[in-house]
């Protein structure tokens, strides 16, 4: 839960404009909406030594400190700050080098969120859990270059497994980074294949084990990679649904089923090919499991 506190003489852009900022960091770093506090501070002529602050030529670019858990990798807080710096320069119209920020990381013990103490080991939020050399203590190596491409957005709120059939969304590119060139052609694809972030699953809910499907114990139970539950250990989501139409950097699709403000990590265009060539086989259960979902 990063804290940014931007400081400047020019009055604050407005709760919609700080708004539309903390939404972009959330979804750049893969937490839920809300987990970023931000606050805008003006400052009097007497209370700042900035030589150009001073002149009053246009209008000034603001300065920033940002408190984050150490457990952010150093890519993650390059990609925060140059988020932040794009943002600002484009929702203020100031130059981006004139945006200075800095970063203060919270130590394990040293950030009190909610009357909890967090630690770097045990109630990490969002998906940074990397130490700041980028690596895990397994054999493996942490993925700290994977940013959110583009956000749901649709009328489901709530996390309710089925009636995802006739559900319309529109999958809005991040025009800070694309242009409608990385959507040439799509638009002769019938399907697409969209890869998620179940960004509303808390990681202390994140299933390692088997359980019952649905916790309904009328089902038998599966390991979590034997069903298809959002609480998976990376909160990785993979979906198929039908694109209507591109229209600018949106894709208007119906039948993705996730919830308004997901953020998407690719988006492919689905081939008939890379269905299975042989029969599909699968538990009974599954088909009762998934006789409401479309």
């Amino acid at each position: 839960m990063p804290v940014i506190r931007l400081f400047s003489p020019a009055p604050s852009p407005g709760t919609a404009v700080l708004g539309e900022l903390a939404d972009a960091v959330t979804t750049l770093l893969g937490l839920e909406r809300g987990h970023c506090w931000l606050w805008w501070q003006r400052l009097e002529a007497d209370t700042f030594h900035r030589p150009e602050w001073h002149q009053g030529a246009g209008v000034p670019a603001p300065v920033g400190f940002v408190v984050c858990k150490e457990s952010y990798s150093g890519t993650q807080v390059r990609q925060l700050l140059r988020l932040l710096q794009d943002r600002l320069a484009d929702l203020l119209g100031v130059a981006r080098e004139e945006i200075y920020l800095a970063v203060q990381r919270a130590g394990d013990g040293e950030l009190l969120v909610r009357d909890d103490v967090w630690s770097l080991n045990g109630n990490a939020v969002g998906t940074a859990s990397a130490g700041n050399d980028g690596r895990t203590d397994m054999t493996g190596e942490a993925i700290t270059d994977l940013v959110p491409i583009a956000q749901v957005h649709n009328d489901r709120r709530e996390l309710i497994d089925d009636y995802w059939g006739e559900v319309s969304s529109v999958i809005r590119l991040d025009a800070g980074r694309f242009t409608t060139d990385a959507l040439l052609s799509l638009d002769s694809f019938s399907h697409l294949e969209v890869v998620f972030h179940f960004h509303r699953v808390p990681p202390g809910k994140v299933q390692e084990g088997a359980r019952h499907p649905r916790n309904n114990p009328e089902w038998p139970l599966a390991g979590i990679f034997a069903q298809r539950g959002k609480n998976r250990p990376n909160r990785i989501g993979v979906s198929r649904c039908r694109l209507v139409r591109t229209d600018g950097l949106d894709l208007h699709v119906v039948g993705l089923d996730a919830v308004d403000g997901t953020p998407v990590l690719d988006i492919k265009p689905y081939l008939r090919q890379f269905g299975p060539r042989e029969e599909v086989v699968q538990p009974e259960w599954v088909d009762d499991l998934m006789r409401h979902y479309y």
